[in-house]
């Protein structure tokens, strides 16, 4: 199949809860579209070109700590949830999507003592759509798109 069918997957999936397999869909979608963005070149292994395309989604650079050391949001988004999606089959237990209140709103709580979990706000899953269907790369995909990232 193809980025759109993985967008298609990640939207479907979200609308019906099942937010782990949303975000899933929606990071593959991400790691398809890096390498359409990067192809091959040496310097852009996997992660590197994941991390780049999430990076040039926004325009600040956000860190944050996770298990006890500053983080870029980017690498949280490769490691702790592409990573462990893909080959542990599940969302580390200290990270949570939590409601992120206003639309168009990402937030990254570092939750202190006693929970010590990391609460990314469903704004991140609206945005990755987002910068996956805008993605110029994507345009020959999505140019019929009347679909919300949502």
């Amino acid at each position: 199949m193809s980025v759109r069918a993985r967008v298609e997957d990640a939207s479907l999936l979200w609308q019906h809860g099942r937010l782990e397999g949303a975000f899933l869909s929606v990071l593959v979608a991400v790691a398809a579209t890096s390498r359409r963005r990067y192809g091959n070149r040496h310097e852009f292994g996997d992660r590197a070109a994941f991390e780049q395309f999430v990076r040039d989604s926004h325009s600040v650079r956000l860190s944050v700590e996770y298990r006890g050391q500053c983080q870029p949001v980017e690498h949280i988004f490769y490691k702790w949830l592409r990573c462990s999606l893909l080959h542990e089959g599940g969302v580390p237990v200290d990270i949570e999507f939590v409601d992120g209140g206003e639309p168009g709103t990402m937030s990254v709580r570092a939750g202190g003592a006693p929970e010590y979990v990391l609460k990314l706000s469903h704004g991140w899953f609206h945005h990755l759509m987002g910068a996956v269907i805008e993605a110029p790369e994507n345009a020959d995909l999505f140019a019929d798109w009347k679909g919300h990232p949502d």
